[in-house]
């Protein structure tokens, strides 16, 4: 069994959250904007916090509403982090499709996430907003994504990127999405970008970050979360022992939500 730092079944899961709960360790349900208005938003939101399972937790993605009702809002739902755009152009920033930089409401929304403790999420950010964003805040993660230098693909952290993400204490998740993989991408495409980059930074600050429910451009032979805890063989064929397989499926990110967000589950994760 994995822990997940990124799926999208609180925006697209048609069952209460719980149905999901027992199919992974840990996992941090993302709430992507798309065309809703805030009030949409609000009422996922309360959703998530009714309903959702203790080993659930909350992510934002595409956080640009930021700008007109203030973090504080948000950080009432205790977010582990949250991603200032989606692939394009918003009002905090520019995505990465769109390199137009971090925006002077983006530098407020930053510094206003540092205040209250969330991280901010550098998947889908431009290369100039991300740049940015390290001079105002350590507390950088990129929830799901993969290694440019194995395939160069806009949403692919590159290996500069990665340095500072690691230096800074953050977290990589290694996304199953096969367009960030490889064209022809199956299971064995996930390891060997987490592979890349364990090998190149180490073992201590990358996990997966599925993009379950998000996204249906999934690599061969992992539909669903029963099918993540086959990569393990690729890693043992690979010499990986116990304790580093271990770090990457769970220890991770459980270490991760331990020490950065929710210290006052310390009795949950102690358990």
């Amino acid at each position: 069994m994995i822990a997940d730092f990124h799926n999208d079944y609180l925006t697209e899961g048609k069952e209460k959250l719980p149905a999901i709960a027992e199919q992974a360790k840990f996992m941090v349900c993302a709430l992507y904007r798309g065309e809703r208005c805030f009030g949409e938003i609000e009422s996922l939101l309360r959703r998530f916090q009714k309903e959702h399972a203790q080993n659930q937790f909350l992510g934002l993605e595409d956080a640009g509403y930021a700008a007109r009702v203030g973090v504080e809002i948000l950080a009432e739902y205790a977010p582990v982090y949250a991603s200032l755009t989606w692939n394009f152009e918003n009002e905090l920033a520019g995505g990465c499709m769109e390199d137009v930089g971090l925006k002077p409401s983006g530098e407020a929304a930053v510094r206003a996430f540092a205040r209250k403790g969330i991280a901010v999420d550098c998947a889908h950010l431009g290369k100039k907003a991300f740049a940015r964003v390290l001079d105002l805040t350590d507390a950088v993660v990129d929830s799901h994504t993969c290694a440019a230098a194995l395939y160069d693909h806009p949403r692919n952290l590159q290996d500069w990127q990665i340095r500072e993400i690691v230096a800074r204490g953050g977290l990589i998740g290694i996304a199953f999405v096969r367009s960030f993989l490889n064209n022809n991408a199956a299971a064995e495409d996930v390891f060997r970008h987490m592979d890349y980059c364990v090998q190149k930074f180490g073992c201590g600050h990358f996990c997966f970050g599925t993009d379950f429910y998000g996204t249906a451009d999934l690599p061969q032979g992992l539909s669903h979360y029963e099918d993540a805890d086959r990569l393990r063989m690729f890693f043992e064929r690979a010499g990986y022992g116990a304790s580093a397989i271990e770090k990457l499926f769970v220890g991770n990110l459980r270490l991760f939500l331990y020490k950065n967000r929710h210290k006052n589950l310390h009795k949950y994760f102690d358990n």
